[in-house]
């Protein structure tokens, strides 16, 4: 069945919102959980890793639950059990106790991202016009604010009050969904379609937004470690990588749908990933805190429209769910995704942190001709508006 509430909007947006602050307070808090657990940078990526693959597999797998159970229930259960997961994450006191929140916080998290954004592509679609980048906008604007704060609030030995903060929006989230209206059915409308071999498409395009997830979940993963190394006396403000990072990522997310009238998704693509390899080259560079810092806010702006158009680009493939769509695009994101943390670990002990992010900017500009090659081009009109739209069960 299918949730429509005063606004259908609204609980997606909500969902997003509180998806953005959980991952933003982690983000900010991870360089003073690994100085207090006192990982090396390897062990910190085998950890990042085991996270990666848990949260893919729960990516996979949502579209079979949400069909199975209903996308409002899994919702609700992924917003009610982040909170505390985040709470063991931000307690860690070892590195076992680390790797074992970290691939609890990923479940969850993968299970949220893969239903809030196929519901959001479905309101979208119900629509005449596009507002699916900025479900993405919100979720990036919290996850600055929660890199900031809870950035600044671990340093100071107060990371339980980022905790509640977070909590108070993934609350707020599950009380939107839960007050939704049910409409009438329409969880067999999504049951039919399946897939009949590989989608070449579908696989180039997993492929490449998982390079871009990658780089995206590895400015806020390592952004602060790399900052606080390149200037241990702001220590405190190590948060601003990821901030800025998602800070430019949001305000470049608020436009996007704007130029979606006038450039279809595929381009947008191509012209991100140009950008997005530039801020990677920037951080590269090893300039110092300020350029760091830059370089981060220039990664933000051109990974903006990366993953909520190549989401959308599936959610449109002709003849399979939006569900079903997303849920293949991240299995083969997949691939990118589950050793980045390790290699990226693995190059920074050996080489520096620098370095990582140089391998990064490469691996970008090889997304980009993946796409150039592989995905084919779009028109700008939409899919044709369905009978309703929300979050369905």
């Amino acid at each position: 069945m299918t949730i429509l509430a005063s606004s259908p909007r609204r609980a997606v947006a909500a969902t997003f919102a509180a998806f953005g602050a959980g991952a933003g307070v982690w983000a900010g808090a991870s360089a003073a959980i690994v100085a207090r657990v006192g990982v090396s940078a390897t062990a910190f990526g085998l950890a990042l890793t085991a996270m990666t693959v848990v949260y893919l597999a729960a990516m996979s797998g949502a579209g079979a639950l949400a069909q199975r159970i209903g996308a409002r229930r899994a919702l609700l259960a992924a917003l009610l059990a982040m909170g505390p997961a985040l709470a063991l994450l931000l307690a860690a006191r070892s590195g076992l106790w680390l790797g074992a929140a970290l691939m609890l916080f990923g479940g969850l998290g993968g299970l949220m991202d893969s239903t809030m954004n196929a519901e959001g592509a479905r309101v979208e679609q119900s629509g005449s016009k596009p507002i699916f980048v900025q479900f993405h906008a919100i979720a990036s604007a919290t996850t600055a604010a929660g890199a900031l704060v809870g950035g600044w609030l671990a340093f100071q030995g107060l990371g339980w009050i980022a905790v509640l903060l977070a909590e108070a929006a993934l609350l707020a989230a599950a009380a939107a969904v839960a007050r939704a209206r049910v409409d009438a059915p329409a969880a067999r409308r999504e049951g039919a379609p399946r897939l009949k071999g590989l989608d070449l498409g579908l696989a180039a395009l997993g492929l490449a937004v998982g390079v871009s997830i990658v780089c995206e979940t590895s400015a806020l993963a390592w952004g602060a470690l790399l900052l606080r190394k390149t200037a241990p006396s702001l220590a405190a403000y190590a948060g601003l990588g990821g901030a800025f990072f998602a800070g430019c990522q949001s305000a470049m997310r608020f436009q996007i749908d704007r130029l979606r009238h006038a450039v279809n998704d595929r381009a947008l693509m191509l012209a991100s990933y140009a950008a997005a390899a530039c801020g990677l080259a920037l951080v590269a560079a090893d300039l110092g805190f300020a350029a760091s810092a830059l370089g981060f806010a220039v990664l933000g702006a051109g990974t903006a429209a990366i993953v909520p158009c190549g989401f959308s680009l599936a959610a449109r493939r002709p003849g399979l769910s939006a569900g079903l769509a997303i849920s293949t695009v991240s299995f083969f994101g997949l691939f990118p995704r589950a050793p980045a943390p390790l290699l990226t670990g693995l190059v920074a002990d050996a080489f520096s942190l620098s370095a990582a992010f140089a391998g990064l900017a490469a691996l970008m500009l090889i997304a980009m001709l993946g796409v150039a090659l592989f995905v084919p081009r779009a028109p700008r009109a939409f899919a044709k508006p369905l009978a309703s739209g929300g979050v369905a069960p």
